[in-house]
């Protein structure tokens, strides 16, 4: 069977007619499951809408329009337009095959732009390496009845299916060849999975991880950056999860790296369509840093703020104190104001003095770092029409709570049961850094309690995906002058590889700690953005810098690049060797391709990576001496 992103049963809700929905069901009986089918998904640089979309890596792209109508409603037809007897009267339209074949060739001109998708060589050089096609469907139209007739003089059979092609007779094999005869041409070919990819990255601009950037020009003007080598976009479980998000509570289970917040932000897309400023989509999370960056992205991708409003949980609450007026301790400070706010406005929303029901739905991010009664509160927000709450979730890095947390989400008023996705597979971590992070991390994952219960909260130990990186590396020095001095010397190999300087963080255990290297930075002329300047409030995503962060504040976040600094001061006196074993977890699978780590003394965490990283090089050696 056909994949289908959109999910099965929801296209079939979706359908417009009768006709669209024969279609649907006669791909999914024909198609092998090398195929994938969008329905009525914005596609392209314009944003065009076809019918079908359907893509096999083996055919390559068709475009599909259905149309339902009675043969007897067609008064006249041209190959450009069709006049039809509407009960409004008679109205002319495109010709569908006018429509699917500005579709396909928009498409093809996009998809032949990228020279890792055209040919090189041979008859087809310079030509893509996707073949491309369209066709019609008159689904209530019965071939018997224009036979002796010239219909296919403005609607050519290899281009039109008829009703008599979605019967349940017809053979799969049958049904296969009369869609690829609508193809322009074909040669053999199959693409890579990196291709087809790519193909996906052109098609929907909202699956891909990052957006294409734009370059300055010398003029004042702009242009896009080149095509990336790498073309990062979800895969087909994150995107089928990321589509078939429908109404009501929804939990996602996942490790880090696994692509959770990347469905959060396709999610908070599609919702913005339909959101109203007066009731705004909300976004939450712990960590400002995470929340700012959801925010940039959103922006980028041309999401206001009225319609998606992103904040930290305290953030939010803030907001609440200053529209409803409420009265928070004056006289408190720090935790215990943080707590007071937290409560204050908690009681606020159970008594009504902050209304519930005010936003069009509610998203939160990293909602392991979130107490029970916040989670709780965040029922109470959603507005009951659309009930609309996504709840993403990862018990491995729960680094703010004391104790391992085992509670169900429907005791919190969180009804996802049924409505619940785990997803295993890393994709931000080489194997080699993933590898060393579940190492040191020592057990801590190793507690999977969903069962077959999808109300409980498990902890998902996380998969590779088998992507192939440089061993990570551990730096000790003598003092921490020397450790500056060495990770900044890794900064200046990293930028000299071609990286660039917003690919590169250094993350450390406390503010403090980054400004010994932050300086050093300075002084060798690379630009940076720390959380350990006096001047700090927000980071600038679009800015050239490197950023350096804490660990704590890392949490969501990922870069190229990362190194970790000051492992000889972990675990900290008010902490457990757990604890910190927890946190440097979630440090170090914030890098994506390169992870450096450094000390300039002993500690029972530097004790732990270096002897994780001596059994994954006996392990790397063993496995290279195997026979072939």
């Amino acid at each position: 069977m056909a994949v289908f992103p959109q999910g099965l049963s929801a296209i079939d809700r979706r359908c417009d007619n009768a006709g669209e929905r024969a279609v649907l069901h006669q791909l999914k009986r024909c198609l092998s499951d090398d195929y994938l089918v969008w329905h009525d998904v914005p596609v392209g640089p314009r944003q065009r809408q076809p019918d079908f979309v359907v893509f096999s890596p083996r055919r390559g792209l068709l475009i599909l329009e259905v149309k339902h109508w009675a043969l007897s409603s067609l008064r006249s037809a041209t190959r450009d337009r069709v006049e039809l007897a509407t009960a409004h009267g008679l109205q002319t339209v495109a010709h569908p095959l006018v429509q699917a074949r500005t579709y396909a060739l928009e498409l093809n001109d996009v998809l032949q732009g990228d020279a890792v998708l055209v040919h090189d060589d041979g008859p087809f050089r310079g030509k893509s390496r996707v073949p491309y096609g369209w066709g019609c469907v008159l689904s209530k139209i019965e071939r018997r009845k224009i036979d002796g007739s010239d219909f296919a003089e403005v609607f050519p059979e290899h281009k039109t299916l008829l009703r008599d092609d979605l019967a349940e007779d017809v053979e799969p094999y049958d049904f296969e060849k009369r869609l690829w005869g609508m193809f322009v041409l074909t040669f053999p070919f199959a693409l890579s999975l990196p291709q087809r990819d790519r193909v996906r990255w052109h098609l929907f601009p909202e699956v891909r991880v990052q957006a294409q950037q734009a370059l300055a020009l010398d003029d004042g003007s702009s242009a896009l950056a080149p095509l990336p080598d790498l073309m990062q976009v979800m895969d087909l479980q994150q995107e089928q999860i990321a589509r078939t998000l429908g109404e009501g509570h929804r939990v996602i289970h996942g490790p880090a790296g696994s692509g959770k917040t990347m469905i959060l932000i396709f999610r908070a897309q599609q919702l913005a369509a339909a959101a109203r400023p007066e009731q705004p989509v909300l976004v939450l999370c712990y960590n400002r840093a995470l929340a700012e960056r959801i925010g940039f992205v959103l922006r980028e991708r041309g999401v206001s703020e009225q319609t998606v409003v992103v904040r930290t949980f305290h953030a939010w609450c803030h907001d609440m104190v200053r529209s409803y007026q409420l009265e928070v301790g004056a006289d408190l400070r720090g935790e215990a104001y943080f707590e007071a706010l937290a409560a204050t406005v908690s009681r606020s929303v159970e008594t009504g003095l902050v209304p519930g029901g005010q936003y069009s739905a509610l998203l939160i991010d990293e909602a392991h770092d979130f107490e029970d009664a916040w989670l709780r509160m965040a029922t109470r927000l959603v507005n009951p029409a659309t009930n609309a709450l996504l709840v993403l979730y990862d018990d491995a890095q729960s680094i703010y709570q004391k104790s391992r947390r085992s509670f169900s989400f429907a005791k919190l008023g969180i009804q996802a049961r049924g409505r619940t996705s785990v997803m295993r597979l890393n994709y931000r971590n080489t194997a080699e850094i993933l590898a060393l992070a579940l190492r040191c991390a020592q057990g801590l994952l190793d507690d999977e309690r969903a069962g077959a219960d999808d109300d409980a909260v498990p902890c998902v130990l996380p998969a590779s995906a088998g992507r192939r990186g440089p061993m990570p590396r551990l730096i000790e020095v003598a003092s921490e002058a020397e450790e500056a001095a060495a990770v900044a010397s890794q900064v200046e190999a990293a930028l000299a590889d071609g990286l660039a300087l917003g690919d590169l963080a250094v993350l450390a255990r406390t503010k403090a700690q980054l400004n010994t290297v932050a300086r050093e930075l300075h002084r060798r002329g690379i630009a940076l953005q720390s959380m350990g300047g006096s001047d700090f409030r927000h980071f600038d995503w679009a800015a050239p810098a490197a950023k350096l962060v804490t660990m704590h504040s890392a949490k969501g976040l990922e870069f190229p690049f990362v190194a970790i600094v000051g492992l000889h001061r972990m675990p900290a006196r008010e902490e457990s060797l757990d604890e910190a074993a927890r946190l440097l977890y979630v440090g170090m699978t914030r890098a994506t391709h390169r992870l450096v780590l450094s000390a300039a003394g002993a500690s029972p965490i530097v004790d732990r990576v270096r002897n994780a990283l001596e059994a994954l090089a006996v392990k790397d050696a063993g496995a290279q001496s195997q026979p072939l």
